[in-house]
């Protein structure tokens, strides 16, 4: 076990930390004392969640020190929260394995097979259960399994199933025991890897509906297991709507359904959506409180949910009070023992990323790059034209805060551009599907203007769905409802018609049903390129050595308003 080497200087956050816990501890002297009648203990739960290969304090893409997110850090907090807590765990609520330069680089790049640093951390920072995310699938199976492999951390995913079965293909839960007391811990993913990562997991695992799922494996850890204390922990949100649109893997965002509906759990433990929820306490199907806890993205945050555990005279142990709580590692030092840990690897990594690629006399900015046509995104149009040979090009602005040149472009400055491991599809589309694919995008904005006469984004619908098109020529008013909003589509200047036919290179989260761009979804696969998007941009750069915005810069589309 990690020791705590800055307790001093975190005294006050500890003390801070844990009112929520103040309770009578009759057994917190006697880890071997079993909890009697009347007895009372508490269990800290720890979470993180959508950590996204944040390990150290270190933005990989512009290659400085930050602050704000790390595991490292959250470590720190960890050791505090351990040294005055007897029982505890330690849990990670999914999507570990993508998510920025360091996580790819492992999976993509390094030369000797690594074991990846988020699992070396994991282990050394002992944590009890990690659930696998959607985003665990985005490097295969066999890296996947691989890197399981070589942990000691238990992985686990009660809905996913081996193909055909209803047998779970990895352990479905954990049984810890503090007191006497059996505490299990449920993992569930969201089924939507079914849908985004369908070809690295077709014919060889199924993703089965959540609330299902919770409740056969809820109902086996009390009934043969004998467990007195149930924790769901879900790569799931508690609320939102689905971005698929199937019928078959079931609800993307399942936390409320199982905190609601799920006879027996007591804590939910959640991820996905990147949210910071805590003080949140639903009433459960029997009506007992629920407590909530999803602690942001990035390792910003540690949750901590205190249980409050008592054994009543009729002998069954009671969750008496939930409260729950998230702490920012902001002003927290990174852990040493982390920092020692991945010292070599860290700095592959940067030594990696901030390798240049190219050269530019130009600015490429993506700060405007969903209000009108910009270079930088026609960078990532041309690469996929190019790729495939297809006449048109569907892309997003994944990040607007992208910028670089004049000067080197690095690996580091590509991966903040196409942060995602999105391989690519040649699709064939027709020309209605082109007006639908627009009409639905444009739902990023809302209808008409704001007080300056300017266009009003739509918050509920998120920016790396709002895909932009080259190849067509078209129009956006915004000022209509959506499905009236494309006043004009042309190709090569004439009018587009709806039984036009043309092929189409778009990134593979889309191509597979991610974003609810349905119409796509009977379009004709002429090709699958199974390789990343974003390395191919690196090697058209490379190739070129020299670019400027003259080279893919095409203006073809705008927005009225």
């Amino acid at each position: 076990m990690i020791q705590c080497r800055y307790f001093l200087c975190i005294t006050l956050l500890t003390y801070l930390l844990f009112f929520v816990f103040s309770c009578k501890q009759s057994l917190e002297s006697d880890s071997e004392a079993a909890l009697s009648p009347g007895d009372t203990i508490s269990l800290a739960v720890m979470a993180t969640a959508d950590v996204h290969g944040r390990v150290r304090a270190w933005d990989y893409y512009r290659d400085r020190e930050e602050p704000r997110y790390a595991l490292s850090k959250v470590a720190t907090l960890v050791d505090s929260i351990r040294s005055v807590y007897r029982y505890h765990l330690l849990l990670d609520a999914g999507d570990w394995l993508q998510g920025n330069p360091f996580a790819e680089y492992f999976a993509l790049h390094d030369p000797q097979e690594r074991h990846f640093p988020f699992l070396e951390v994991a282990d050394a920072m002992e944590f009890d259960a990690i659930v696998l995310g959607n985003h665990e699938f985005n490097f295969g199976l066999d890296y996947l399994n691989r890197q399981i492999e070589m942990t000691r951390t238990p992985i686990i995913g009660a809905n996913i199933y081996n193909h055909g079965t209803n047998q779970p293909a990895y352990p479905p839960y954990i049984l810890k025991d503090f007191a006497g007391v059996t505490v299990a811990v449920v993992g569930l993913t969201t089924p939507g890897s079914a849908v985004w990562d369908r070809t690295r997991v077709e014919g060889i695992l199924d993703f089965g509906d959540g609330v299902d799922a919770a409740q056969r494996f809820v109902n086996e850890v009390y009934e043969k297991v004998g467990s007195d204390v149930v924790i769901v922990l879900a790569h799931s949100g508690l609320d939102g709507s689905t971005s698929y649109q199937t019928e078959t893997p079931g609800d993307e965002n399942f936390g409320r359904a199982v905190g609601e509906t799920v006879p027996g759990v007591d804590l939910l433990v959640l991820g996905h959506t990147h949210r910071t929820i805590d003080s949140v306490v639903l009433t459960g199907a029997d009506g007992q409180p629920v407590g909530v806890i999803q602690p942001g993205r990035w390792a910003s945050h540690l949750g901590v949910a205190g249980l409050r555990l008592t054994r009543n005279h009729e002998n069954k142990v009671v969750v008496v009070d939930v409260k729950t709580e998230n702490h920012s590692v902001s002003g927290v030092p990174e852990h040493p023992e982390i920092v020692d840990i991945t010292k070599e690897t860290h700095q592959d990594v940067v030594d990696f990323v901030t390798e240049p690629v190219a050269y530019t006399d130009d600015v490429w900015s993506a700060g405007r790059s969903r209000s009108v046509d910009t270079p930088v995104i026609d960078l990532i149009q041309t690469v996929q034209k190019e790729a495939t040979g297809a006449q048109l090009s569907a892309a997003a602005a994944f990040n607007t805060s992208v910028e670089f040149g004049p000067g080197p472009v690095t690996r580091g400055d590509i991966a903040l551009l196409y942060p995602y491991f999105n391989t690519l599809y040649k699709l064939e589309i027709s020309g209605v599907q082109i007006r639908e694919f627009l009409e639905h995008t444009s739902r990023y904005y809302k209808t008409g203007t704001d007080d300056q006469g300017s266009p009003v984004i739509n918050r509920e619908w998120p920016g790396f769905n709002f895909d932009m098109l080259a190849g067509v020529e078209y129009i956006l008013d915004v000022r209509n409802e959506p499905g009236q909003r494309v006043t004009r589509l042309t190709y090569k200047g004439e009018p587009v018609t709806d039984n036009d036919t043309f092929t189409i290179a778009i990134n593979s989260y889309r191509a597979e049903g991610g974003g609810g761009f349905d119409m796509l979804e009977d379009a004709p696969v002429l090709e699958m390129i199974n390789r990343s998007v974003g390395d191919m941009i690196l090697e058209f750069l490379m190739d070129k050595q020299e670019i400027q915005h003259d080279d893919v810069f095409e203006e073809n589309w705008h927005l009225a308003y």
